[in-house]
């Protein structure tokens, strides 16, 4: 069978259309289906992507937290004596070898001699706060004269500050008291105490108990005789022994009290990823 032109172009035609129609449904669809699932696939991962990245801002922003009252609690630890210097109280090889060698600096720079030393074990105390407590006098005549219920509400005004601060907890600290007798002029034992007083750290003075340090036989001066048949007097000048006449260079005896405290260093914190993804 002889094809004509015309069936030989209407032919090429459809053979066109059907490979057209074959690919499409072989090879376009197909694709465009791939297509749309990778779209869907790539926006939930984009959502993840979205997600992930708000909890890694999140832990960074953690992680800064972190380090900020790492930071501020190092600063807040300064003030405090190191924890070597009187957790050594305790040691049984070390005793207090670190604490006197460090309150001796100040005794040797002020020129005074140490006569006793005694460091109490090292404890727990509480770290109390200071405040005044509120005290209601006379509450049942208020109560009685508050007409108008503004009495109570200044009641309530007034103890409020103290009724937080009695309610709240108190931490532990370390401390040791640690007793020191000292002698020398009394410039010299005020400058001891100036010393002590001006140490950066949580050290503070709690009792200083001053006398005139005891003279030796031979410096000594004998009494005057009493001529025959008077009265010996006694001698009422006692403005001497008195320590505020007492000149600088009176050389006296101090027994002072000193309280140091100290708490243990946090340890630094890891925030870094390696920590975070762990």
């Amino acid at each position: 069978m002889k094809l004509t032109y015309r069936d030989k172009v209407i032919l090429a035609i459809v053979l066109a259309i059907a490979i057209f129609v074959a690919g499409f449904f072989g090879l376009i669809k197909p694709k465009s289906t791939a297509i749309k699932d990778n779209e869907a696939t790539l926006e939930n991962l984009e959502k993840e992507k979205t997600e992930i990245e708000r909890k890694i801002k999140r832990i960074k922003t953690v992680s800064n937290n972190i380090d900020k009252s790492y930071l501020k609690g190092e600063e807040n630890r300064a003030v405090f004596v190191d924890v070597d210097l009187i957790g050594s109280t305790n040691s049984l090889t070390g005793g207090t070898k670190k604490l006197d060698e460090y309150m001796y600096d100040y005794a040797e720079k002020a020129h005074v001699k140490i006569t006793e030393l005694k460091a109490d074990p090292t404890t727990a105390s509480a770290l109390n706060y200071y405040y005044k407590p509120y005290v209601e006098v006379a509450g049942a005549l208020r109560e009685s004269a508050d007409i108008n219920g503004n009495l109570q509400q200044e009641i309530a005004k007034e103890s409020e500050d103290s009724n937080y601060i009695a309610s709240r907890g108190v931490e532990n600290i370390m401390s040791t008291r640690y007793g020191v007798t000292i002698e020398g002029k009394k410039k010299e034992i005020w400058d001891y105490l100036s010393r002590i007083e001006d140490i950066d750290s949580a050290v503070l003075i709690t009792s200083v108990s001053l006398s005139k340090a005891e003279v030796q036989d031979e410096d000594k001066k004998a009494t005057p005789a009493t001529p025959e048949g008077q009265t010996p007097q006694p001698n009422t000048s006692t403005s001497s022994d008195q320590p505020e006449n007492w000149d600088d260079d009176t050389v006296l005896e101090a027994s002072i009290v000193i309280q140091l405290y100290s708490v243990y260093g946090m340890e630094e914190p890891d925030t870094s990823q390696e920590a975070v993804v762990k």
